[in-house]
């Protein structure tokens, strides 16, 4: 093969990597190690069928995935933690815009169920991470990410144990929870404290003389 041949091949190669889809990194929680303050609500987007896909799993539990709509089951499960492959989907069947949605798993193992309501755990603490996925990887639309924790009292709070891409869904009302506010409230005062302190001292500087 001469230098002329080689630089064409490179050249196809290159043209065809470009025309390559970009790829979106899936997700990660930012605070590892700590509950995610942040509570849900989770409402349909719009008359028409919610859809699961499986992004992925990390945790060595058999969970199910389901779906509570304005408060009722849909007794549909599926999504099968140790079995399902990044892209399987789950219907979840129609709903209308505005419908209360609430995601759980259920945790075979252990016979938990958590949901993406943290109110109604039964251990008090948040067991989703949930932010806006802009698609691109391979079998997964951009949607709504959500990922679980699946051990009683939230484990080592990475949100890794089992994630899935939700569409037709909105997440709304992502509030701080109180104690959240408290901290940020406190931290106010204290820079409010340390501003009137250093603006004390200025004045403190200030000398008047007269002629």
């Amino acid at each position: 093969m001469n230098i002329t041949t080689l630089i064409k091949t490179a050249a196809i190669a290159g043209a065809a990597l470009a025309s390559l889809p970009a790829t979106a990194a899936i997700p990660l929680y930012p605070n590892a190690g700590t509950e995610n303050p942040t509570t849900y609500t989770v409402t349909a987007a719009a008359n028409a069928n919610v859809i699961a896909y499986f992004a992925g799993n990390t945790g060595l539990f058999t969970n199910l995935l389901g779906l509570l709509v304005n408060g009722t089951d849909t007794g549909i499960q599926g999504l099968n933690s140790q079995t399902s492959n990044v892209g399987d989907t789950l219907d979840f069947g129609a709903v209308s815009a505005g419908d209360i949605l609430t995601f759980y798993i259920t945790v075979t193992n252990t016979g938990d169920f958590w949901y993406s309501d943290k109110s109604m755990n039964s251990d008090g603490v948040n067991h989703v991470w949930s932010t806006a996925y802009a698609g691109g990887d391979p079998g997964l639309p951009a949607g709504q990410f959500m990922t679980f924790e699946d051990l009683s009292g939230g484990g080592d709070f990475n949100y890794q144990d089992l994630s899935f891409v939700f569409t037709n869904v909105n997440v709304a009302g992502a509030v701080p929870e109180p104690a959240s506010w408290a901290l940020m409230i406190a931290g106010f005062g204290l820079t409010g404290g340390a501003l009137r302190k250093t603006n004390g001292r200025r004045r403190a500087r200030v000398t008047v003389t007269y002629a």
